[in-house]
């Protein structure tokens, strides 16, 4: 089995997973906090886009433009799910910096629509990216200044940090990744895809391990 062959093979699994995580937010769903509440919706992004990318995918045999239309979903989740989840009031510069980078990252689905993977040239990903690592730490630099270390939302923002700060190094040469002939762009593929599956798994785990815990601080266990 080739590495082209395995990476194809691995992505089955991230609906899995999506699935299962969809799955345990509902079944815990009245006992899991507002903040992995609102993290469900995430999770159903990330799955009916990757379920209609796959099947436009195969339709077509290009499905490209679904990296910027994921980016734009993405970044409107996370400048929504920032204002409800983390701050305590509204922060009206993010409010005005995203509706920019949606704007922009708008215009690129527009242009990009019907354009050969060989001309494809998206910088979606990494503005949202970088849109999400910067409200981040500016939510942790808040809470460092407030002496709290330690809590479900400083550890969820420290996953986001984390994860984003990674994937958003992968996707800096997309165009090379894409178009390069060379083998080796799988293994980049490969990581980045091993990558969002660690973190499906960790939100998850924490939507599970929450709801667990507010079940039994209800039934009085």
């Amino acid at each position: 089995m080739n590495i082209s062959t395995l990476l194809a093979n691995i992505t089955f699994s991230v609906p899995i997973i999506l699935i299962f995580g969809l799955g345990i937010g509902i079944y815990y769903y009245k006992f899991i906090k507002r903040e992995y509440q609102l993290l469900l919706l995430y999770l159903g992004i990330c799955l009916i886009t990757d379920i209609i990318s796959r099947i436009l995918g195969v339709i077509y045999g290009n499905n490209l433009i679904f990296i910027v239309i994921f980016s734009f979903l993405e970044l409107l989740f996370f400048s929504i799910y920032y204002q409800l989840a983390f701050f305590k009031r509204r922060i009206w510069v993010y409010t005005i910096i995203s509706s920019i980078a949606l704007m922009f990252i708008a215009w690129e689905i527009v242009n990009l629509w019907n354009v050969p993977p060989s001309e494809f040239q998206s910088y979606s990903r990494v503005i949202s990216g970088f849109f999400i690592i910067a409200i981040a730490i500016n939510y942790l630099f808040e809470k460092i200044e407030e002496k709290q270390k330690q809590s479900t939302l400083i550890k969820l923002n420290y996953a986001f940090i984390i994860f984003y700060s990674l994937h958003l190094i992968f996707f800096l040469p997309i165009n090379f990744l894409i178009n390069v002939p060379s083998s080796i762009k799988y293994y980049f593929w490969l990581a980045n895809l091993l990558l969002t599956l660690t973190f499906y798994v960790y939100l998850g785990r924490e939507i599970w391990r929450n709801g667990l815990t507010q079940k039994r601080l209800h039934s009085g266990l």
